[in-house]
């Protein structure tokens, strides 16, 4: 499946952005941007467009709204059967196991990865509201709900942005966020589908220091639970099953097989960032991120940007990101050619993914940004982007944004 696919957009923690609440200026915004995103090797397209609304109501109060569309086209991987080869036996090799069977075939090398037809449409709708106190520390409190064919998001979440001094030096953030999502799960054989929960619960606690006129320490202690049906159905695996209990895998045991992962995630990490500006024209940032949950997945991302005025209202920002992680206890690469069997399998019982975002890989993005003010109300935004993984997987993107200030 893409990268970008079946995505549970979470909103993180609403206005957890220590430096960019600190820093942020009274104003009245309506933007409209828009995303094409394109996988290598003619897979996933998309189409994403959103409208937002920034308002300031007075001095102790800020809106933010936003409305998105996305549209997606194109195929992705996965294991199936070759047109045609579908045998019965599928239900002899069900009542072996607990996992969700999806087909068999008689003739292991009738299956293949090949790619899976996809269209499908997303609509999103979020909005936050700030509150600010006679000594300006803030309250912020959001909503979000979207809805695709298969899968739907509700969010609420809420941060308190506190300043540890009078001249605002210093100031600690604590946000929490909540999703509830339902998603249409596939049942044996394909032939049933039921509404399955999905639930996320995410907590962050953040602390920024002013170090000098010029620059801006930052750190993160962020958790997450996610708990229901974190598989993803329009994935799949092959399975062996000793059908003949004869102690040994023949080429007609294999079996075509749902996604399957454990129904509980916790994660913990932490990030921290510093920014220095030498001049008013220049702006440099470096932040590290480390992630560990308890599929055994352990990430670190490095990232670095700079930001040059090159003229009066054009900004450049390149940025530069490297990320690693490692695997998940359940994950197999299906194009592995070092096993002694004929494809990449799993047993007949337990968790087991091909999906290549639980793997063992390193990744860098490079992207520039351009930012121009046209006139004392009109900015435009230009944004390209470049993404790869060490796992032959890459995609390229652009986002092209329009500002009106009033």
């Amino acid at each position: 499946m893409s990268l970008v696919m079946k995505k549970n957009i979470n909103l993180g923690i609403v206005g957890c952005s220590v430096l960019a609440s600190g820093l942020a200026q009274s104003e009245q915004v309506l933007s409209l941007h828009y995303m094409d995103y394109k996988e290598d090797d003619q897979r996933i397209n998309v189409g994403d467009t959103s409208l937002g609304l920034k308002l300031d109501l007075g001095v102790d109060y800020s809106l933010d709204l936003s409305l998105g569309y996305d549209s997606v086209t194109g195929a992705s991987p996965a294991w199936q059967i070759d047109p045609g080869a579908n045998s019965p036996g599928l239900e002899a090799g069900q009542a072996l196991t607990n996992q969700t069977l999806l087909g068999y075939s008689y003739d292991v090398s009738r299956y293949h990865i090949r790619r899976v037809d996809l269209i499908d449409s997303r609509k999103s709708l979020t909005g936050a509201l700030t509150v600010r106190d006679r000594y300006r520390n803030e309250w912020t409190y959001g909503l979000s709900h979207s809805k695709e064919n298969d899968y739907e998001s509700n969010s609420v979440s809420a941060s308190y942005l506190l300043y540890l001094d009078k001249f605002k030096n210093r100031s600690l953030n604590i946000g929490l966020a909540y999703l509830d999502d339902k998603t249409l799960v596939f049942g044996s054989g394909y032939q049933t589908r039921t509404e399955e929960s999905v639930n996320s619960f995410n907590f962050e606690a953040g602390f920024t220091q002013v170090i000098s006129p010029k620059s801006t320490f930052d750190i993160k202690l962020f958790a997450n639970r996610d708990s229901g049906y974190l598989s993803n159905h329009y994935l799949t695996v092959l399975r062996q099953i000793d059908v003949d209990n004869s102690n040994s895998i023949e080429d007609d045991e294999y079996f075509l097989a749902a996604d399957s992962r454990p129904d509980v995630r916790s994660g913990a990490g932490t990030k921290m960032s510093l920014a220095y500006q030498p001049w008013h024209w220049f702006t440099g940032q470096a932040s590290y991120r480390y992630y560990s949950d308890d599929w055994e997945i352990t990430s670190h991302t490095f990232a670095s940007s700079l930001n040059f005025e090159v003229t009066k209202g054009l900004f450049i920002k390149p940025e530069f990101t490297y990320y690693q992680q490692s695997a998940a206890t359940f994950y197999l690469n299906p194009n592995d050619n070092k096993t002694d069997k004929p494809v990449v399998s799993f047993a007949a019982t337990g968790f087991a993914s091909n999906d290549v975002r639980l793997g063992d890989f390193n990744a860098t993005t490079l992207a520039l940004t351009l930012n121009y003010k046209l006139t004392k109300h009109w900015q435009i935004d230009l944004s390209a982007n470049r993404y790869e993984q060490s796992n032959e997987f890459a995609a390229t993107w652009a986002v092209l944004g329009i500002n009106y200030h009033f």
